[in-house]
């Protein structure tokens, strides 16, 4: 098998691996909130430094953008720029968590994020064009690099700040002048992690090579087949039918393959042709997704799925801290439970390509509705329980990212994903 595939899908992980540093703030929040509450403003509660984390909610629901800026000028362009705000965005709140938390907000929560958005869906894509008839799996794979970055960068964290293990003081913030005065230098050290990571996944990444110059002599054999093809699909609209077929193949740039005998060829079609499963589709650009019904029935499933993700991914080690008397612990949960959200990635992504998009999500958000609502129970059950839990809801929350971007690419064609990816992201926020 050609390495290039399977280097440019690595790069993708590796790409998304950094990004996923702005998602540890469920175990960087306790730190973080202390430092503010100590050294900047003495009334401040967890519900007040969350905002951090929701500015990051509000700047992702801007994704499209970041799809359009990859149309625009390619990209590879458009990941270098995001990943020069992102590592910047992080590496400057190193002098704004000194100042307050309005500018902690601007730069970790919003200039890193448009970093993010400019990164972010742009691997898929490409993983998915290198692989299409394996669009789940690719997708859990290179998606699964997010998933895993708690599992170094929380430890990480909590070495550098908390390497004694000391814990909280009763009203559940640290108070330690050791502890608090690494704050600031570890944004520093995030950045410098990330930076290392983004630039060998940037120079592994590789894109689907466009045939620009292709042969333009096709044995008349072949091109009877094709033409046949076409004419057998225009003419069922003269027979006993009641379905019309669209037959509009005006010759172009993009790739259709056609079956002879066993054998794929290569035929040139118009650059809006998508051939998948023996039929001929569109790339739906996002101006007509949106009218269609499955944009919105994905829109719903989105959101049902994507707050309680972001609700657990918060507030997990500050609620487990109300119970649970060990910093490291909780730290070793997050740690944990990335890594059972990547490997379920993968898995989710097998399941859909083997079952289909509607088992898959049924299945997953029935699971995640039983943990949400049994969740209280768990200072009954203990650390042990605490931990099943939230692994538990962790590997449901792979649906949003890799069942909708795969059926997504699935229903509407590769071109547009980023951007009607985005498009869903913005309803829900």
């Amino acid at each position: 098998m050609e390495a290039r595939p399977l280097v440019s899908v690595t790069g993708c992980f590796l790409i998304y691996l950094a990004l996923g540093t702005i998602l540890t703030f469920g175990n960087l929040t306790p730190y973080l909130t202390s430092y503010l509450k100590q050294r900047v403003k003495k009334d401040i509660t967890y519900e007040e430094s969350s905002w951090i984390f929701y500015s990051y909610i509000s700047t992702n629901s801007l994704l499209y953008f970041g799809g359009k800026l990859g149309f625009l000028i390619g990209r590879r362009w458009s990941m270098i720029i995001g990943s020069c705000i992102f590592c910047f965005g992080i590496a400057v709140t190193y002098w704004s968590v000194q100042h307050s938390l309005v500018a902690t907000i601007i730069t970790y929560g919003v200039v890193s994020t448009f970093g993010y958005i400019c990164c972010c869906g742009h691997p898929l894509v490409t993983a998915i064009e290198w692989f299409p008839s394996k669009k789940g799996l690719v997708t859990g794979i290179v998606s699964s690099g997010i998933a895993l970055t708690p599992l170094f960068m929380n430890t990480v964290q909590a070495l550098f700040v908390n390497p004694s293990n000391l814990q909280p003081a009763p009203d559940g913030f640290f108070n330690s002048d050791e502890m608090l005065e690494s704050v600031p230098a570890l944004f520093l050290t995030m950045a410098s992690v990330a930076g290392i990571i983004l630039l060998i996944g940037l120079l592994m990444y590789q894109e689907l090579p466009r045939e620009l110059n292709e042969e333009e002599t096709i044995s008349s054999e072949l091109t009877t087949v094709y033409t046949k093809s076409r004419q057998s699909c225009c003419k069922e609209t003269n027979e006993s039918i009641t379905k019309v077929v669209d037959c509009r193949t005006t010759m172009k740039n993009e790739e259709i393959f056609a079956s002879l005998n066993g054998d794929s060829v290569k035929v040139n079609v118009d650059d809006e042709l998508l051939y998948s499963n023996g039929e001929i589709k569109l790339h739906v650009p996002p101006k007509k997704a949106v009218k269609t019904k499955e944009f919105y029935l994905l829109s719903v499933a989105f959101i049902c799925s994507y707050y309680p993700f972001i609700f657990v991914n918060v507030f997990y080690k500050a609620y487990g801290q109300t119970f649970i008397s060990d910093d490291t612990f909780l730290s070793t949960i997050g740690s944990v439970a990335g890594v059972v959200h990547a490997i379920s990635r993968v898995i989710v992504g097998l399941i859909q390509d083997k079952l289909s998009y509607k088992l898959t999500s049924l299945l997953l958000l029935g699971i995640k509705t039983v943990l949400l609502f049994t969740l209280v129970a768990t200072p009954y059950g203990g650390e042990v329980m605490y931990m099943i839990w939230i692994c538990g809801l962790f590997t449901t929350f792979s649906f949003p990212f890799v069942c909708i971007p795969a059926v997504i690419a699935e229903s509407f064609g590769t071109k547009y994903t980023t951007e009607i990816f985005g498009i869903i992201l913005f309803t829900s926020g």
